[in-house]
């Protein structure tokens, strides 16, 4: 939280960006707080101390998320070291992908995702037998973004379901009187939320591929969802399992 600030403090916020890679810089230029000159390859935070909250659903519906992803990281690892803050927010879309629930992504970011992680991934471990446990349903977008996956470390953790800036409070959607009963706090909501994206609730990865029968992949994978949805903290939107 953020309530103290000096009488000027500039703030900005913006939402939905999913995947639209020139949406967001050009968001972000208009804002002032990212150089115009500078590139998605390696962008420049030129907000000095703004503040700068992003409120969540960077994933699905457009091609270049990872890319979308990188220039915010970027950015706010830039804006902490000049004063400032870039945060993000979780948002819906953030929670589906995160429960193995795909059915709004984009053919372009898949693509984008299998290039970047898939084939790291095959790479890394010498055998492409690592998807089977995903069943077909996008092996790389899962893993990157299932709670203990390859983005929960040093990506998801540092995301949050709300924050407050002055005597503003920045959420995606919505926030109800039962959350804040229920978590105590909005600091306690949102550790919630990075305890359980820390944690592999599915259990060990079968990243050796050993099933006996198609009928075990599939089994398999069902188990993985049902982990995810069904320990998924009700301020991140648990009960995605019935969806």
């Amino acid at each position: 939280m953020l309530t103290d600030l000096p009488v000027g403090q500039r703030i900005v916020s913006f939402g939905d960006v999913h995947g639209d890679i020139q949406a967001l810089c050009g968001f972000l230029i208009t804002a002032k707080v990212m150089d115009p000159k500078s590139s998605v390859a390696d962008p420049k935070w030129i907000g000095g101390d703004t503040i700068c909250v992003q409120t969540g659903d960077i994933l699905d519906r457009g091609d270049d998320e990872l890319a979308c992803l990188r220039v915010l990281a970027s950015l706010a690892r830039q804006a902490k070291d000049a004063g400032g803050s870039l945060t993000v927010l979780y948002g819906n879309h953030e929670s589906l992908n995160a429960a193995g629930m795909f059915h709004y992504t984009n053919p372009g970011g898949n693509q984008e995702i299998e290039t970047d992680i898939g084939y790291t991934v095959d790479s890394t471990l010498g055998t492409d037998r690592w998807r089977l446990q995903f069943a077909g349903n996008q092996p790389a977008r899962w893993a990157a973004f299932e709670p203990g996956g390859l983005f929960s470390q040093n990506l998801l953790s540092n995301m949050k379901i709300a924050c407050v800036v002055g005597r503003t409070c920045f959420v995606h959607a919505g926030l109800t009187a039962k959350h804040l009963t229920q978590y105590g706090s909005i600091t306690q909501m949102n550790k919630a939320a990075q305890d359980w994206i820390l944690k592999p609730h599915h259990g060990e990865n079968n990243n050796i591929g050993a099933y006996e029968s198609t009928e075990q992949v599939i089994e398999d994978a069902q188990k993985r969802a049902k982990a995810a949805a069904s320990t998924m903290p009700d301020c991140l939107g648990g009960g995605n399992e019935s969806s």
